[in-house]
């Protein structure tokens, strides 16, 4: 098997640990007893949910160094126009206390048109921008949770429902290939805020900090499979490109 081909077979398999993972918080969540709650639970599971949703925050606009932490081996298979900083134009660019910030990470391709958009001068991708806006939400939304002792018991199914739907649909976004910019941005946020609602209505119904550990892990696991998963949809259009890029 080549370098290329088994690098693709681990993505997929990650994407398919992935939903396996999702199959089994659902029979957890669902034949896992309540606990009886304890007082430093909240400030733990909120400050680390937290935490993830302020590193990934950063890490969209570094989507260069993000990818060559997740597929650090294989890095040299991915086409020099993509993530790379100092051949993006500087609409895709700005700086910000002595740092560039990267927002438009995609060559100015037609293959990719529907992979960002445009407010005034500036490109943003539309998934890293989903992806954000997202983790915003969720972050003030799980840590006022968290933080006010609010119960939402009777919201805790609907909650977790809109979970299992929206995780393995924005999962799958990069091979399901929507082909408008504002679709890609709505599926990453939901995809995002898909992943806090079953944590905070697990929390509702269970009170119980493996499981919200476990959640927790499984989202990195979701977000991680997200951008190996989009990273090999990228280097297949530029692997199947004829033009040239151009910076």
């Amino acid at each position: 098997m080549t370098l290329t081909g088994g690098r693709n077979l681990t993505i997929l398999s990650l994407a398919g640990v992935s939903l396996i993972g999702l199959i089994l918080a659902s029979i957890l969540l669902f034949y896992t007893p309540a606990t009886q709650d304890f007082a430093w639970r909240r400030s733990i599971i909120s400050s680390t949910y937290a935490l993830i949703c302020i590193l990934g925050s950063v890490a969209v606009f570094f989507p260069k160094k993000c990818s060559r932490i997740i597929c650090p081996r294989n890095w040299q298979t991915v086409p020099k126009m993509l993530y790379n900083t100092s051949m993006l134009d500087e609409g895709r660019t700005t700086s910000l206390f002595g740092f560039k910030l990267t927002h438009g990470h995609h060559p100015n391709c037609e293959s990719f048109s529907d992979h960002e958009f445009q407010i005034g001068k500036k490109t943003f991708c539309a998934g890293c921008t989903g992806l954000l806006i997202g983790a915003l939400i969720s972050l003030v939304t799980v840590s006022a949770y968290f933080l006010s002792q609010v119960q939402l018991d009777k919201v805790a199914i609907p909650l977790i429902g809109f979970g299992f739907i929206t995780v393995p649909v924005g999962l799958l976004t990069p091979i399901l290939l929507a082909r408008r910019s504002t679709t890609r941005l709505g599926l990453n946020a939901l995809f995002i805020l898909g992943m806090s609602s079953i944590l905070v209505g697990a929390d509702t119904l269970l009170h119980n900090i493996q499981i919200d550990l476990y959640l927790i892990s499984l989202n990195v696991l979701w977000l991680t499979s997200r951008i190996s998963l989009s990273q090999l949809i990228h280097e297949r259009i530029c692997a199947d490109c004829t033009q040239k890029c151009v910076p």
